[in-house]
């Protein structure tokens, strides 16, 4: 027994040290535009190295990016490490085996992460075999062991995944990363700025102009003197062969610039060639975020691109901005750049617009004529937050300078198209979205050809059922978000949307069953051609603020080449969602597009961006009154639209009215009543809104009781309708005319805390030696029926009263003079619900 037990302990020795001589021996989260993996990603990489004249068997062992979990990842059966060789996994989050026989592990690594990420190689069994903190590295840098399997930590300026380390360029070390002297911010008239480093036998070299600095730029010799908003860069440069450049340090001194908006500022090589109209380039530089208080509150480092397609065009372009760990500075901007509409607080990816197709002035293009500069993060910022169910791409209006010159009023918008958008809101990652989109033709953003075949097969599935069979159209709810279509459709019908459906098209789902939004449901995309202005790609048969409602649903051909309004009018043959369908126009033609909700939120989009536009009305050649003209044009449709509405509603639908509805909850505060496709809150009753009768449209009423509060619904009442079952909580009304409706809720206990506070039911008669008449007093903490009974010595009742209900403090006075009594003893028993008490009484003479 004891050999045995010497033999196991052996082995579990040999199992926690087998892998002893094979080492962690390069890494690189800096893989930019490097090395490309079989998908043709840049992704991170790890190499280990066998140092051992046998070949190495890794099955069982585990990498991990978390000390706290070594066995994230697992290596497969049958994965081995030849004798003095190297093996590489790519950090992907894929965790597969690719075509090319290259593993992927199941998470990425971040190396600017404040709290540094650790490299695990740990055995079978969990234990820890090697461990590395993840350090900052620049880009297309690795960090290697220097030789190969050495001790010794090295920057690898060569990276040589697969390779040996030992033939390629290293450094010991990155200079100390210079310091300023002023904090970035807003001055007036001047600032002076010294620069520093405590990078010994070196020097600092300066940029103004927003370039990265090199060793052709300035050298520092004395303190910075600017007057006017500038953009510093600066770097330090060793003397010494073995240490490299610094990282960049850089800030935005805004020298006599004031703004209520917030600002960012952006500084690149080229950048100024992108933003003048050369898409070809892709800038890689510095991005700083000030908010409305004019503090710094976010940077990093990251490339740019053009955005839009016929915006392009325009003289102030919008921009893309792509945060880039593989940089080494931050990998998001963490902050919450949309505060009013998201919690969200970091962004990798987002988009600067400069108003897309309704910016001002748009270089006075003939097309343009009427541009307000809000269009699009209007309507997408009434859609999100009247609660519509489609994704859409947030907004915040803020001023941008480009290396330093200001290039004016901006959106901060948020890319729904992204996989850190899916994943931040809905649990969905990069690998578990299908994303379908049509701008002129049809692609998948995301989920490649399986993507586009599962979208086609959806769509044929409905186009080919019958939507009236419950288990056909089971099969589509379970699968597809008919709502969101039908919000899409409403948002762009009331809008005069003329770029959609062939243009501007998005629907996604996500696979990952623990995430959300499983069902294809709809995006929001560019709303610029909207309320009458730009070119009507659509080919909608009326661009007026009077066009009919229902105009979208006759398009089909080239103007809907994805078929989703087919999708649409398929699905209504289904009664129930026909009546969705125009219950829901209703409810939000009053509502989140009615001209209460529209033209408030509208002022509130004027005053935000009325102090800046007379600047950059001059800085694109345009006039703060040319816009403000513009803006009144906009808000005169809107009227107009908002108005007419409800009157068009009778000429595409079966429906009547409207008639103004008032909705009620009694008592107040006691509950809330969701009616038809919206939620209320407790506090916002009586509701008094119009509402169409019609075999289309009706009243859908959900009674929710404040249970916390202790009450229960009790009933319905109106005054000129009956309820079919006034004691359900749900309830539906054919509306004929105007209306009051009461739902009444009733008190209840309903927790430990409220029984606790309640006093004990109670009663107590005077006098008890009576001759003629009693006072019955109650305490009764429930509404309950109380009925009074007299009983003689032999237990005969003698005389009954029936009090009623009663609830709280009550009196009963009761007259015996009638009863015939005999003088003698008896017995008052006082019934309330579960409640009883008798009382012994004297009769005298």
């Amino acid at each position: 027994m004891l050999r045995l037990h010497f033999l196991f302990f052996c082995c579990l020795i040999l199992a926690n040290t087998l892998p002893a001589q094979v080492v962690i021996n390069e890494y690189s989260c800096a893989n930019w535009q490097q090395f490309v993996d079989y998908y043709q990603e840049h992704d991170d990489w790890i190499e280990l190295y066998n140092s051992s004249t046998d070949a190495v068997d890794l099955s069982g062992y585990h990498l991990s990016d978390n000390d706290n979990n070594p066995t994230k990842w697992t290596f497969p059966a049958n994965t081995s490490i030849p004798a003095q060789g190297f093996l590489y996994v790519w950090c992907s989050g894929r965790n597969l085996k690719d075509p090319d026989g290259i593993l992927h592990t199941n998470f990425k690594l971040t190396q600017t992460k404040t709290n540094p990420e650790h490299l695990v190689l740990a055995a079978p069994g969990g234990n820890i075999i090697q461990e590395i903190e993840v350090v900052r590295t620049q880009t297309h840098q690795s960090r290697v062991r220097f030789p190969d399997g050495g001790n010794e930590w090295r920057i690898g300026l060569e990276p040589s995944l697969g390779e040996t380390n030992n033939n390629g360029q290293t450094a010991i070390a990155y200079a100390a990363r210079p310091t300023m002297s002023q904090q970035a911010g807003f001055y007036q008239g001047s600032v002076t700025v010294a620069i520093s480093t405590n990078e010994p036998n070196a020097e600092i070299r300066y940029t103004l102009d927003g370039s990265e600095p090199g060793l052709g730029s300035d050298l520092y010799t004395a303190p910075l003197e600017l007057t006017q908003t500038t953009v510093v860069k600066a770097t330090t440069f060793s003397n010494n062969a073995q240490i490299q450049p610094s990282f960049v340090q850089f800030n935005t001194y805004f020298v006599n610039d004031q703004h209520t908006l917030a600002v960012i500022s952006v500084a690149a090589d080229q950048l100024l060639d992108l933003a003048n109209g050369d898409q070809s380039l892709r800038p890689v530089g510095s991005i700083e975020y000030f908010d409305k208080n004019r503090d710094r509150k976010a940077r990093t480092y990251g490339e740019l691109n053009s955005h839009g397609q016929d915006s392009w065009a325009n003289d102030q372009r919008s921009l893309d901005w792509v945060s880039r760990d593989e940089m080494g500075y931050n990998a998001a901007i963490n902050e919450a750049l949309i505060p009013a509409l998201s919690e969200r607080d970091e962004f990798q990816r987002f988009i600067l617009r400069a108003a897309g197709d309704d910016n001002y002035p748009a270089a006075n293009k003939p097309q343009n004529e009427g541009s307000a500069h809000v269009r699009d993060a209007y309507i997408q910022n009434l859609a999100i937050r009247g609660g519509l169910n489609l994704d859409v791409r947030k907004s915040e209006k803020c001023v941008v300078y480009l290396n330093g010159n200001y290039w004016g009023v901006y959106d901060i918008r948020e890319k729904t198209d992204d996989h850190d958008y899916t994943d931040f809101y809905y649990g969905q990652g990069k690998y578990d979205i299908q994303y379908v989109k049509t701008w002129g033709w049809t692609w998948a953003e995301y989920g490649g050809q399986q993507a586009l075949s599962d979208w086609s097969a959806m769509r044929a599935y409905i186009l080919n059922n019958n939507m009236n069979a419950p288990d056909k159209f089971k099969y589509v709810e379970d699968r597809y978000d008919y709502k969101s279509l039908i919000d899409y459709v409403i948002v762009n019908s009331f809008t005069v949307c003329t770029d959609w459906l062939n243009y501007n098209t998005g629907i996604w789902r996500g696979l990952n069953p623990e995430g959300e939004h499983q069902k294809w449901g709809y995006v929001l995309w560019d709303n610029d051609a909207t309320f009458d202005h730009y070119i009507n790609y659509t080919g909608l048969p009326s661009t007026q603020y009077d066009a009919e409602p229902c105009n979208p649903e006759g398009l089909t051909g080239s103007s809907d080449p994805e078929r989703h309004i087919r999708i649409l009018n398929k699905l209504r043959t289904n009664q129930d969602v026909e009546r969705y369908y125009v219950t829901r126009m209703a409810d939000l033609m009053y509502t989140v597009f009615g001209c209460e909700n529209m033209l408030s939120y509208l002022d509130t989009i004027e005053g935000l961006i009325d102090p800046e536009m007379a600047r950059h009305a001059e800085r694109w050649n345009g006039t703060y009154a040319g816009w403000k003209n513009n803006l009144d044009e906009l808000r005169d449709f809107i009227t107009n639209r908002c108005n007419i509405l409800p009157s068009l509603m009778d000429d595409c639908y079966t429906v009547n009215g409207p008639y103004q509805t008032v909705v009620v909850v009694d008592p107040p505060l006691s509950g809330t009543v969701n009616i038809n496709t919206l939620t209320y809150t407790a506090n916002q009753f009586p509701h008094s809104q119009p509402y169409f009768g019609g075999s289309d449209a009706g009243l859908s009423l959900w009674a929710i009781a404040d249970e916390a509060a202790g009450y229960k619904f009790d009933h319905w009442s109106a005054g000129s309708h009956t309820f079919a079952n006034p004691d359900s909580t749900f309830a539906y009304l054919n509306l004929s005319t105007a209306d009051t409706i009461v739902a009444h809720f009733s008190k209840t206990i309903s927790s430990a805390e409220e029984l606790a506070e309640m006093p004990l039911p109670s009663v107590d008669v005077t006098p008890t030696l009576f001759q003629n008449e009693l006072t019955v007093n109650f305490m009764l903490p429930e509404k309950s029926k109380v009925y009074i009974q007299l009983f003689n010595l032999l237990g005969n009742q003698v005389a009954q009263f029936n009090v009623g209900e009663m609830a709280g403090k009550g009196t009963a006075r009761l007259d015996l003079g009638n009863e015939s009594l005999m003088p003698g003893v008896y017995i008052l028993k006082c019934s309330a619900g579960s409640f009883e008490k008798n009382i012994k009484l004297v009769k005298q003479n």
